[in-house]
């Protein structure tokens, strides 16, 4: 399955930084790209912008993937337009370094969960529901090197949400298997963003590049590529695709 051309592309998360990426990746491969965002529509509208003057389709939703009732409106708009969602990237999360000082242990725990986590685990199956029917399908959990090495005290919350999309990637697999839909997860180490050095600072970067053998971060289409492999490739599910500079198998 080389050819994505007519296929509709929902990006969870995509109104900037990798999910933008994606977005446009899949856009310039023929699918119509749904640019989804938890707020600020203006960023998801400016993205569509974006690939509509490049001659691609796509269209911005704002909608929070955390709520079970507005994720299946969602995709029972999605339905009603086009007939469905072919294809389902789980890229929205909480940025691990946005927390605020005066957010609560147990207050950060239920946030990063209930995005990374729960909104990954509530699209999966809305989109399950309707994929089994047309029989093809294709699920991208965006996970993370975090999910593999051991977190930082500031990091236990995101690690645990990444580490359980690879859980649900091998449950939607093995049950989307007969219905010809697959589900892989893609885990990125530390990824040059347009927003990179506002969200790590100067000493925090530079922590974060001691960490990777080949001491630079990668880029959003270096993890793009991964993305779109797993999409064209309907013979591989249940897998990881690490892209990460070596970090995972760094000491």
């Amino acid at each position: 399955m080389k050819d994505l051309d007519s296929k509709v592309a929902l990006v969870t998360g995509s109104s900037q930084g990798l999910g933008r990426v994606i977005a446009h990746r899949l856009a310039a491969e023929g699918c119509t790209v749904i640019v989804n965002c938890a707020s600020h529509i203006e960023k998801a509208q400016a993205v569509v912008k974006e690939i509509t003057d490049a001659g691609h389709k796509a269209e911005p939703c704002r909608a929070d993937v955390s709520n079970e009732q507005v994720v299946r409106e969602m995709f029972r708009g999605f339905a009603a337009r086009y007939g469905g969602i072919d294809i389902l990237v789980n890229n929205a999360r909480v940025d691990p370094y946005s927390r605020q000082p005066d957010t609560s242990d147990s207050d950060w725990w239920d946030r990063v969960i209930q995005i990374n986590l729960k909104g990954t685990y509530l699209c999966s199956q809305a989109f399950f529901e309707q994929a089994k029917g047309r029989r093809w399908g294709r699920i991208v959990n965006v996970s993370s090197v975090r999910s593999f090495i051991p977190a930082e005290m500031h990091m236990i919350a995101y690690g645990v949400s990444k580490v359980g999309m690879h859980a649900l990637t091998r449950a939607f697999a093995q049950n989307g298997a007969p219905y010809g839909i697959t589900a892989n997860t893609v885990a990125p180490g530390v990824v040059a963003t347009e927003n990179m050095d506002k969200r790590l600072g100067v000493e925090m970067k530079k922590t974060e590049m001691a960490k990777v053998p080949l001491g630079r971060p990668g880029t959003c289409d270096e993890m793009a590529d991964g993305v779109l492999f797993v999409i064209k490739n309907g013979y591989v599910t249940g897998e990881t695709i690490n892209i990460n500079g070596g970090m995972y198998y760094a000491p």
